[in-house]
């Protein structure tokens, strides 16, 4: 049907062609095809082009290039509408096919919906505004219309002036997240003087009437103290940022940072916050698969186990009998997510302590697949922080089951923030007690999949509610606030404000510095350009589907609107952006209403929660009430009239982000663009175990067996209530696969009135066997906090468009 369509207006065109030759032959005039029309019909003197096949050549022919991105047959606009205008792959059939179009959408001018749909603000457009009113553009296609309507009439003077612009590529190259000083500085010398940081231009105003929407606003938390101040040097830049890698990378380094010791050493780290390198090695005995003996590949099958991935680099710990400083800290291999503890002569003391990494890392792909990141930086969705408790609680980390216990999926996290970390500073601030006994009956905030760094520098706010500046540095290593018994002495949080006052801009800079990984395998190009033109483009709410529905209140309706404009093509265009430097910038908090995804997050982190912040150090009391207020940015008196929702997110490696959602209740990409895609209860494919133990294996990280490349996530299982370790009435309803279990929706009252309720149970429910470990690999979305709605809006897209948003996610 395609082909006879397009066939169809060629012949119409040749007939054409034919009949204006005959004419012109007859009365002897000059032949023009009936299709350029006569320049000098009218207004001679002021004529610049001769025919108005040569003022397409000149004026309009550079911008069809932008049209054959999707106007071809087989690309995105191939529908029953958009085959109305289709181009081919040809371009000196530019000409034929656009005049063709024209008699097809019913000839005229301003009232053709080659005009229409590429002009009127009012009229959807998959491909925005291409020639909008009063543009040089708009002005060339009506100068070319108008002669192709009445050729007797016809004046095609340089009506838009001066040369067509070249436009700017769709497709992007190098830029990867992570901050702009970093980028900025590469190649530079130390004293080039950095230029804005770009999160600060967002602010109340900014981008006004433009098509990408921001009303979250960056703060500086650091104006009443100078010496914490912006960096203003590459060569300062680079300088924090090396710091802080020292402190955050791990690795057994001198200097590393542990959770809750900050750089401790071994004199002054607190019995309770490592495990011995003895009980380590001896975890095995305490699994449940019958081994006999310490498996040789032991350091693999932990970091199968808990999924915390083994270093890249060299993390070492001593094996039974070895001394750690005879053998350069052991002959074994650590996880990302712990680091071997060094005296304070910089010696290997054989302690083992937790980094950040136990929910901040990842892995993609293995050392035979090229072009795979490998281990990551910066993201989740693989640990079993229960497993990893559970084992390393005989081994002399007895905090580990109280402080790793907040999760009950492999992969997720209860990260609380306030509503947790508020406790950690009550010691020195006891008269903030009653403000976190009231809001100590807020709904728990439960199951959440953690943002990944290297988005970190492109967030006005951070958190997934935004409540907080990203300029809030202090509660960015609140986990590794000191409490060891020397320097600072333990529990000594005056002491221990000064450390973490003397690091996070370090930390924070290092954090920023992240880059995102490259996507691994081939992209199709053309299909990642439609991809790139739906994305800055389409107005969702333009669709009859989403009549009625509530809509963002600015921007221009298009996933750009929501997560930032990456395309150059788009970043450069003022319609766009005020300032190319808000490239890939996300400042948009959805309302709770309109993104609809689950609201555990956004009703936890209630009034109560924002006003206990009033007074904690975590949130800058001593700027309270002034236009850089850094407390919790959901307070009333702070946002005004904006909405409390959830953030949207830049994208920059959202390919390497699966899964999605801030409880990560969705599978893949495409779930996320389809509701019906979206699986109710699933677990993510295992490693195959190959190794001829009874043992449990984490979460396949080949790329090329278990990455869904069109779906873009990990592969899955789709699990029935009752089968692979769920329990009925606890997991699922066997009765209603849709409906909350008989225990949960007891349970869900008390979560739901007291915020450190969730992790009760939780810790409770410590994975003592493997079949329990099992058990948490598996995503139930009807229990609290994990349910997978919302974001329904873009189920208007058809599947060849989300096939190419897809494509074009990759190359960011």
């Amino acid at each position: 049907m395609r082909e006879t369509l397009f066939q169809t207006s060629r012949v119409k065109v040749l007939v054409l062609v034919i009949s204006a030759g005959l004419l012109a032959a007859c009365d002897g005039g000059r032949f023009d095809g009936g299709l350029q029309g006569r320049a000098d019909n009218a207004n001679t003197d002021n004529a610049s082009f001769g025919t108005s096949e040569e003022f397409f050549a000149s004026r309009v022919a550079p911008r069809m290039d932008f049209c054959r991105t999707c106007h071809i047959p087989g690309g995105v606009a191939d529908t029953d509408e958009g085959k109305r205008f289709l181009l081919s792959s040809n371009s000196s059939e530019d000409y034929a096919n656009t005049y063709a179009a024209w008699q097809t959408l019913g000839r005229g001018v301003e009232s053709n919906m080659l005009i229409v749909e590429n002009a009127d603000p009012n009229e959807p457009h998959s491909g925005g505004k291409n020639w909008p009113v009063g543009s040089d553009a708009y002005k060339d296609m009506i100068a070319l219309l108008s002669c192709w309507n009445n050729p007797a009439q016809c004046t095609l003077n340089a009506v838009g002036g001066g040369v067509v612009p070249e436009l700017q590529p769709l497709l992007s190259e190098g830029h990867r997240g992570g901050h702009a000083w970093s980028r900025y500085c590469e190649g530079k010398p130390d004293e080039a003087a950095l230029p804005v940081d770009p999160r600060a231009l967002v602010q109340p105003g900014v981008n006004q009437g433009k098509a990408v929407y921001f009303n979250a606003y960056y703060k500086d938390c650091h104006v009443t103290a100078p010496e914490e101040a912006d960096p203003t040097t590459c060569g300062q830049w680079r300088g924090r940022v090396a710091r802080g890698g020292t402190l955050l990378e791990g690795n057994g380094v001198v200097n590393g940072g542990l959770m809750f010791a900050g750089k401790a050493t071994s004199e002054s780290i607190v019995q309770g916050f490592y495990a011995n390198s003895e009980g380590y090695n001896r975890m095995w005995r305490t699994w449940s698969g019958g081994l006999t003996e310490r498996p040789e590949n032991f350091d693999e099958l932990v970091a199968q186990r808990w999924g915390m991935p083994l270093s890249a680099e060299r993390n070492p710990y001593p094996l039974e009998g070895e001394d750690p400083n005879a053998t350069n800290g052991g002959s074994g291999q650590l996880p990302m997510a712990m680091s071997q503890v060094r005296t304070a002569d910089g010696g290997w003391s054989g302690k083992l302590g937790i980094t950040c990494h136990m929910c901040h890392s990842g892995k993609i792909g293995e050392d035979d697949e090229l072009g795979t990141p490998g281990t990551l930086y910066g993201t989740l969705g693989m640990a079993d922080i229960g497993a990893f408790g559970r084992d390393l609680f005989p081994a002399g980390l007895y905090v580990g089951p109280g402080v790793a216990m907040l999760a009950r999926v492999r992969g997720t996290g209860n990260i609380t923030n306030l509503q947790g970390f508020g406790l950690l500073t009550l010691g020195d601030d006891p008269e903030n007690l009653p403000a976190w006994l009231r809001m100590s009956d807020s709904a728990s905030t439960a199951t959440e999949d953690s943002p990944v760094w290297w988005n970190y520098g492109h967030r006005p706010l951070k958190f997934y509610d935004g409540g907080l500046p990203a300029d809030a540095q202090r509660i960015t290593i609140a986990a590794l606030i000191p409490v060891g018994d020397s320097e600072p002495s333990a529990f000594d949080i005056a002491n221990a404000k000064v450390w973490i006052e003397a690091h996070d801009q370090d930390t924070a800079a290092w954090l920023n510095s992240v880059k995102a990984p490259v996507y691994p395998a081939k992209i199709d190009t053309a299909l990642a350009e439609q991809g790139a033109v739906l994305f800055h483009s389409k107005n969702l709410w333009a669709a009859e589907a989403n009549a009625g529905i509530q809509k963002p209140k600015g921007g221009n309706g298009s996933c750009a609107s929501c997560h930032g404009a990456y395309s150059p093509r788009y970043v450069n265009d003022p319609a766009y952006l005020e300032d190319p430097a808000l490239e890939g910038i996300a400042g948009y908090i959805v309302p709770r209403d309109l993104i609809g995804t689950d609201p555990a997050r956004v009703d936890g982190n209630d009034q109560e929660v924002a006003e206990y912040a009033e007074n904690d150090w975590f949130t800058y009391p001593e700027q309270r009430g002034t236009d850089q207020d850094c407390g919790d940015q959901n307070l009333d008196r702070i946002r005004g009239d904006r909405e409390n929702g959830y953030m949207a997110p830049p994208l920059y490696g959202v390919w390497a982000s699966a899964p999605y959602f801030h409880n990560g209740s969705v599978p893949n990409v495409m779930s996320v663009l389809k509701t019906s895609e979206r699986p109710k209860m699933w677990r993510r494919v295992s490693t195959p175990n190959d190794t001829g133990l009874n043992v449990v294996m984490g979460f396949d990280t080949r790329f090329g067996r278990a990455y869904d490349q069109q779906a873009l996530g990990w592969k899955y299982d789709d699990i029935a209530c009752g089968s692979d370790f769920t329990v009925p009435l606890l997991d699922c309803d066997p009765l209603n696969d849709e409906g909350t279990p008989l225990v949960e929706s007891v349970l869900e009252v008390l979560y739901s009135n007291m915020g450190l309720s969730w992790n009760i149970p939780t810790v409770l429910m410590l994975p003592l066997t493997d079949q329990q470990i099992e058990r948490r690999k598996i995503y139930s979305t009807t229990l609290y906090s994990q349910g997978n709605e919302g974001h329904a809006f873009t189920d208007v897209l058809n599947d060849a468009e989300r096939r190419a948003i897809i494509e074009y996610l990759k190359t960011l």
